[in-house]
């Protein structure tokens, strides 16, 4: 009896169909650049973070570096449904269209909803950042201590023979080459990843630059995966229209009831 009354109570899903584009459509390639700003901006939010996580504690600082990027993720996959949830409402215009018998322009109708192209959208954005960290995972050796800038109060001591030629090392000076450069891109792209490997010690931080190219798609990718779930979205929305239809008229008709039973005379006993 109980299952009974929850099968009535449960609203229907209203599930419209859709005309189903292609996932490499223009539409795809004008995302692209998009997705590539929203990389920048999720490196400055990385580094961001990251300075706030600097945490003597190691556990503190994998707690925030694992809420940074899950934080990322969830806003760029909320982002995703709702680009997704627009190209199904387009979508389902233009099967209502079509079904009406009318010419559909073969651009319009490769712009419809594709569940996969949020994530083909974010891989061609994230190609330039691909290639970046692919090319520094070649180069990539474990990170070796480095001497610091000399007091100012030892440099007298350099013209001393005996002291002279052991602070010298501190007067060797090296110049920012290639590979420099592309290990500060790359932990900017990762750097959460960069601080998580450092709880566990240099050689974990070599593998996460060695795999970089894969961790600077974590966040980013959430766009794609959110962009998957927008026909479930609309979906949502529909059926949330239809009970608001429902719920209206049900309003509607218990008034019409009260203003019959107000109109209709009283009986005389």
């Amino acid at each position: 009896m109980q299952q009974k009354s929850k099968n009535i109570n449960q609203p229907e899903v209203v599930v419209k169909p859709i005309l189903t584009g292609s996932w490499k459509s223009a539409e795809a390639y004008r995302m692209a650049p998009k997705r590539t700003l929203s990389i920048l901006l999720i490196a400055v939010v990385y580094v961001f973070f990251s300075v706030m996580a600097g945490f003597d504690q190691p556990v503190l600082r994998l707690i925030m570096s694992l809420a940074t990027i899950g934080i990322v993720f969830f806003y760029q996959y909320t982002k995703g449904m709702e680009k997704g949830e627009k190209d199904a409402a387009y979508s389902e215009i233009l099967y209502a269209r079509k079904q009406e018998g009318r010419t559909i322009p073969k651009e319009e109708e490769e712009r419809c909803f594709h569940p996969l192209r949020g994530a083909y959208a974010t891989l061609l954005g994230a190609l330039p950042f691909i290639i970046i960290c692919l090319v520094y995972a070649f180069l990539a050796k474990p990170w070796a201590y480095q001497l610091g800038v000399l007091p100012g109060w030892m440099k007298a001591e350099l013209a001393h023979n005996e002291l002279g030629d052991a602070l010298n090392y501190y007067q060797v000076t090296r110049s920012m080459n290639a590979e420099d450069i592309l290990r500060i891109i790359v932990r900017c792209l990762t750097m959460p990843f960069i601080n998580v490997g450092n709880v566990f010690g240099n050689q974990a931080v070599l593998w996460v630059e060695r795999l970089s190219a894969l961790f600077v798609l974590v966040g980013p990718m959430g766009f794609g995966v959110g962009y998957s779930r927008g026909h479930a979205l609309r979906t949502r929305i529909n059926t949330g229209i239809m009970q608001g239809v429902e719920k209206k008229k049900r309003k509607e008709r218990k008034a019409r009831r009260q203003r019959q039973r107000s109109s209709s005379p009283e009986r005389l006993i």
